[in-house]
């Protein structure tokens, strides 16, 4: 989901060109602009997530609980939130639709590749782990979600006993979700400081692109 707020780029852009006008004639200024976007933004954030949270993460066959359910819209949301943050310091550090466009789409890519997803955190080359990995938004909302499926499920193995993870449950022909957790190297219990890395993440985007508002107004 992430990867789709390259589409606002173009809207940013037009706000971003609005306001220049609007902050020249004396009417506001970065703050007023930041905060007023940041909260105009909420609910149609908040909306796109339930929407496509209801439809998909029911049919994915995750974990059928409310507490879960819940959990996946908070980290979803503050993906999303992030996204948009990065959007707009990308769109207002270069005002230009192609340069934007390309350099949102790069990140998002680079994240997705760094993140935990394609390449286990276990195994990721140390130049990307310790130069990307860890201010990575993507990083902390894929493992939050991992915890949420993952933490207090069994599953059954395959035909024959054949377990993909080793398990302790292995003799049993199950597999221990915290099995599979072992293997990115993920702990139970950091929902809080997973929680308030993202925030800062996203407040940390946000105080860049009024910083660059300020200085290019």
């Amino acid at each position: 989901m992430s990867f789709m707020a390259v589409a606002y780029v173009p809207a940013f852009l037009e706000d971003r060109l609005q306001y220049v006008k609007d902050h020249h004639n004396g009417l506001y200024g970065a703050t007023e602009f930041m905060v007023s976007n940041f909260i105009i933004g909420i609910p149609y954030l908040f909306l796109i997530t339930v929407i496509f949270s209801v439809i998909s993460y029911w049919l994915s066959n995750f974990q059928p609980t409310a507490t879960a359910f819940f959990t996946w819209i908070m980290w979803l949301f503050l993906d999303l939130l992030a996204a948009e943050a990065l959007v707009m310091f990308m769109s207002s550090l270069f005002p230009s639709f192609v340069i934007s466009l390309a350099l949102v789409a790069f990140a998002n890519g680079l994240w997705m590749s760094v993140g935990g997803f394609m390449v286990p955190p276990t195994v990721l080359n140390v130049f990307y782990k310790y130069a990307f990995h860890y201010w990575d938004y993507q990083t902390y909302v894929f493992q939050g979600m991992m915890v949420n499926e993952f933490s207090n499920r069994v599953y059954s193995c395959g035909e024959g006993c054949h377990c993909m993870y080793n398990s302790p449950l292995a003799e049993q022909c199950e597999i221990a979700g915290q099995s599979v957790l072992n293997q990115y190297g993920y702990e139970s219990g950091q929902l809080g400081k997973n929680v308030g890395i993202m925030i800062a993440i996203i407040f940390g985007y946000r105080l860049a692109s009024w910083i660059v508002l300020i200085l290019h107004g």
